[in-house]
């Protein structure tokens, strides 16, 4: 019997770090104008933020106005991610001379069918900020994500193939 209770408070204990590492992250993803589900959301999360991370310009000065994020939410097809609690994450700061941490709430990252998503945004206690020049390795391990359907994209699989040796 103090097995039994044992292996049910183990159970439970598990149990209670899958709700809590499911919670810390929540994701909305939108193709086509059309809400897609997301099997992992935090390897989802995690590759956002390598893509954040990757970025070698801030480019807050001249991508983010006061309608930023509201246009992103109503266009066709983007992926948000909120952290609770936020996360740190090291990126340009606003002159790009140097990697300060900064603690993330949001990021939100569109993406266009026609061309390369030009910025990444994040959303801080007191700002938003956009950073651009990303690796493309690190697109392209988004774009291997289902759920997101961007294979289906010329765009995107354009990533996902090795160049011709011609």
């Amino acid at each position: 019997m103090r097995v039994y209770a044992h292996i049910l408070f183990a159970l439970a204990f598990l149990g209670s770090i899958a709700l809590v590492s499911a919670a810390d992250v929540q994701i909305r993803a939108v193709r086509d104008k059309r809400e897609v589900g997301i099997a992992h959301p935090e390897r989802v999360a995690t590759k956002l933020v390598a893509i954040a991370e990757s970025c070698s310009v801030n480019s807050t000065a001249y991508a983010v106005s006061d309608e930023t994020w509201a246009r992103i939410l109503n266009s066709d097809s983007f992926v948000r991610v909120v952290f609770s609690p936020r996360r740190r994450l090291r990126l340009w700061d606003r002159d790009n001379q140097a990697r300060v941490q900064q603690m993330v709430g949001e990021v939100l990252f569109p993406l266009p069918m026609d061309r390369d998503p030009p910025h990444i945004y994040l959303k801080t206690e007191n700002e938003t900020i956009s950073l651009t020049k990303y690796d493309p390795y690190a697109l392209r391990e988004l774009a291997l994500e289902d759920d997101l359907l961007l294979r289906a994209s010329p765009r995107y699989d354009f990533l996902l193939k090795p160049p011709s040796k011609q």
